[in-house]
């Protein structure tokens, strides 16, 4: 603070003197002028008031330039010289007559009046030129800062006459000033805009409020552009409006963005309109606040009504209670859901199966809104899978049927294959008793034929198991497969069957094959048909050798593939089309349903099935199924 002080009065000082240097100066010039002055008008033999007159006019002249001080300075001087050379007597001080005193008085008064009245005429003068070049600067720095901004600006007048817009509307436009002014701007608006915002500019400065419009204004380039107009009134002391003050903002990218919403919203209602699902929204209590017009169509627009809850309405909400408390717990804890399904009924009274998909909705605060989400018709699709389930239980229960009377068909066989382990138990009892009836009992020998009447028993056991497999009519449960351990089963099966057709049978079995995921009994079910099939179509075969062969191998795909191949009447060529149909059969006594269900089981298993002729005589049967571990088994 010391520090600052003494600068400040180091630096008045320093003006202080300056300004006595200049009004020296000054004070030294006027009197060299005065003294110029004084010579002429003596030589001239002037009077003393001619004197004074000129005295005073070069006085004033030199107030111009100095100060008061000054000016008084000079008149005190020029008061000494009209005493010395002009009034008598002359050449000295005295003051002899009254009237050359008053003179002289008057000079000095009035000199100092004058000049102090140029003065201040002159300090008014400067301080209006000052004000006059603040204004100025005050006005360029404004025009330059609106000239600056990123706005058009413009002014007109109360009637709406402009007479000003800033230099980005002129750039903008492409006009110059002089176009502008007046209604010229009016020369930029879209042709097919300027009549509705002319009148809209009248309804607005007839009002006196702010207010706004919108127009098309051309840009330099030609392009028209959407703009919003926005007018707010300057208004005087009496409350009257003595200016208009607005700007004009590009709103293109933004009406553009709105027609696109516009459409977007339109396709939207159409297709909430015109499609076949229908929307919903629900609130925080889960209770419907708005769905839309399809469920008029679905024929449940009078139940499912604002208000309502979905379990309100299901009637399959009591009869599983656990789905509908895991979806109920699911909502509370504001998750989303996907393709939930439950039942309701139709104003007519059918059912009506509905699937709902919908997400949780919160404000920006994170408040719960409620739900909205979708739901569709899911009948048909329930018609179908009913209808499917129907079908797969039918094909259960005829390929029940197929097997038991295939079974019948084996009778023979099959009562062969459980005689032989039965008469080698009797037989094995009877040797058993020999040996413990001796009068010393051959123990060896009888636990010998004690462990062999155990083996028969259990194989009698293991062929009453494949028949009851058979026979059983239960649902599919696929496990994972040794196919040759498969073709074994069924071979030891129909060994009874082969020997009474005498059709002997070859096993070309690769060994290693990868495991395959199947259910045993129908597998075990399509190779005995396919094996069947080859020992009827080689029946009447007289001609030449019977043969049956069973191969597996892997083809080319890494599927297991399995062939039987006979060598019997083979096929036509218009059966060759028509094997797998259901109730087609070439047997006289047949139903016609093996190969067609046949098909159906490799289907149902991820495989094939299908038949061709061989090069030589008979007809092949293969299928394929994926290996273990293949996603499309699974």
């Amino acid at each position: 603070m010391t520090a600052r002080a003494s600068n400040s009065g180091r630096l008045m000082t320093f003006r202080q003197a300056a300004t006595l240097r200049r009004s020296a100066v000054q004070c030294f010039l006027g009197t060299i002028a005065l003294a110029l002055v004084t010579l002429a008008c003596f030589r001239l033999e002037a009077g003393l008031a001619t004197t004074a007159f000129v005295y005073l006019i070069v006085i004033v002249l030199l107030s111009l330039r100095g100060s008061f001080f000054v000016s008084a300075i000079l008149s005190i001087v020029a008061v000494v010289a009209l005493n010395y050379f002009f009034s008598p007597p002359i050449f000295n001080f005295r003051v002899d007559y009254p009237l050359d005193v008053v003179l002289v008085v008057a000079f000095l008064l009035t000199s100092l009046i004058v000049t102090g009245l140029v003065g201040r005429v002159l300090q008014q003068t400067e301080a209006a030129l000052a004000a006059q070049a603040r204004a100025e600067q005050a006005e360029s720095e404004m025009r330059l800062a609106i000239d600056t901004i990123p706005a058009l600006v413009w002014r007109t007048q109360p009637d709406g006459f402009c007479d000003f817009v800033n230099q980005p509307w002129l750039d903008y436009a492409g006009l110059s000033a002089d176009q502008a002014v007046g209604w010229g701007w009016a020369s930029a608006i879209h042709p097919d805009d300027v009549a509705a915002m002319l009148d809209d500019w009248r309804t607005i400065r007839a009002s006196g409020t702010r207010g706004e419009v919108e127009a098309r204004l051309r840009r330099f380039d030609g392009e028209f552009r959407s703009f919003l107009f926005r007018a707010e009134p300057l208004r005087g002391k009496a409350d009257n409006v003595v200016k208009w003050y607005g700007t004009s903002i590009d709103i293109e990218e933004r009406k553009r963005a709105e027609v696109a919403l516009r459409e977007s919203e339109q396709r939207f209602r159409d297709y909430a309109e015109l499609g076949s699902d229908w929307l919903w929204e629900d609130g925080p209590d889960h209770r419907l606040t708005r769905v839309s017009v399809q469920l008029a169509s679905a024929g449940i627009d009078s139940q499912l009504r604002p208000g309502a809850t979905r379990w309100e309405l299901a009637t399959d909400a009591e009869g599983d209670p656990e789905k509908w408390r895991l979806h109920i717990a699911t909502l509370q804890m504001r998750k989303p859901f996907r393709d939930f399904r439950y039942a309701t009924t139709r104003a007519n009274g059918s059912a009506l199966y509905v699937a709902r998909s919908g997400k949780p909705v919160f404000d920006p605060a994170g408040n719960f809104l409620g739900y909205r989400g979708v739901s569709h018709d899911r009948t048909a699709e329930v018609r179908t899978e009913q209808a499917e389930e129907a079908l797969r239980l039918a094909q259960v229960e005829l390929a029940h049927v197929t097997r038991v009377t295939m079974l019948g068909q084996l009778s023979a066989s099959i009562a062969h294959e459980v005689n032989q382990p039965l008469a080698a138990i009797v037989t094995n009892a009877q040797a058993c008793l020999r040996w413990l009836g001796r009068e010393a009992p051959d123990l060896d020998e009888a636990r010998g034929t004690v462990e062999r009447i155990g083996k028969e028993g259990a194989r009698a056991a293991e062929v009453i198991r494949r028949v009851r497999a058979l026979s059983h009519k239960t649902d599919i449960e696929k496990v994972p497969l040794d196919i040759n351990s498969v073709v074994n089963d069924v071979a030891a099966l129909l060994q009874r069957e082969l020997l009474r057709h005498r059709v002997p049978l070859r096993m070309e079995l690769s060994p290693e094959l990868p495991m395959v995921l199947a259910d045993r009994v129908q597998l075990q079910q399509v190779i005995i048909n396919l094996v069947m099939n080859g020992i009827e179509a080689m029946h009447l075969v007289a001609d030449r050798p019977r043969d049956l062969a069973i191969g597996s191998h892997l083809d080319d795909a890494h599927h297991v593939r399995v062939t039987v191949k006979d060598c019997g009447a083979g096929i036509t060529d218009e059966d060759e089309n028509r094997l797998f149909t259901a109730f087609f059969t070439t047997k006289p006594s047949g139903l016609g349903m093996g190969l067609s269900i046949c098909r159906s089981i490799m289907e149902a298993h991820g495989g094939r099935l299908w038949a061709s002729r061989n090069v030589g005589p008979g007809a092949t049967f293969q299928f394929t199924l994926p290996p273990y571990g293949n996603p499309a088994v699974e």
